[in-house]
């Protein structure tokens, strides 16, 4: 494939990013990117993903496809070693930050090869188009293989996830499924982690920090 292809391919992707609902960018990682292998992180991915949507919809997750909507990048780093994945989503419920720190709880407990809540980084979108371009900038190299259909599920699969829809299921069932997720000392701890990148962030205003962790 020639250079302008892929240029035009990554475009492409780009521009069906931007016309999406997303407004949380973040990004997993492992304990060692370097040696989890690329099968056992997607299986850690899945459950996660999973974990997630059964935390917010039940069985309606199974049974009625309600899924929170989501796209997954794989990334490998600038040493083609260190495998991680990049996501964005749009929030559920409405409060951004609420649903950072979940998610990025959930994942830090998820399993012993899953990052530290320090070492993962997941915001709400402060610009759109700079992380559209950052979570596809492996195409380059990778092509079509960045993109993690498996784990991304789009609102044309999926329930279609209104803001009255995710208030109408943000139910009784649904709150005490979330506690027993996430206690309220690990979501004090990843309001603390966010706290502490969205200053990092506002400070240099590099998407690229969040690979040095």
């Amino acid at each position: 494939m020639t250079y302008e292809q892929r240029k035009q391919e990554r475009q492409a992707l780009i521009d069906h990013l931007m016309n999406q609902d997303w407004n949380v960018f973040g990004t997993l990682k492992f304990v060692n990117g370097r040696a989890i292998g690329r099968s056992s992180a997607d299986k850690l991915l899945r459950s996660y993903w999973n974990r997630i949507d059964r935390m917010f919809f039940g069985k309606a997750a199974e049974r009625q496809n309600m899924r929170v909507p989501r796209w997954c990048f794989a990334h490998e780093g600038s040493d083609h070693e260190n495998y991680h994945v990049h996501f964005v989503m749009k929030s559920a419920p409405n409060n951004t930050e609420s649903m950072c720190c979940l998610l990025n709880a959930v994942w830090a407990q998820h399993h012993t090869q899953t990052a530290p809540l320090a070492k993962n980084w997941i915001m709400p979108v402060q610009d759109r188009a700079a992380v559209a371009s950052y979570v596809t900038h492996e195409y380059w190299r990778m092509g079509s293989d960045t993109i993690l259909d498996k784990l991304s599920w789009t609102v044309e699969q999926s329930y279609h996830l209104t803001d009255h829809a995710l208030d109408e299921h943000y139910t009784q069932q649904q709150a005490q499924r979330i506690q027993r997720a996430a206690s309220p000392l690990w979501l004090r701890q990843a309001q603390q982690a966010l706290d502490d990148q969205k200053a990092a962030y506002e400070a240099c205003s590099d998407l690229q920090m969040m690979e040095r962790g």
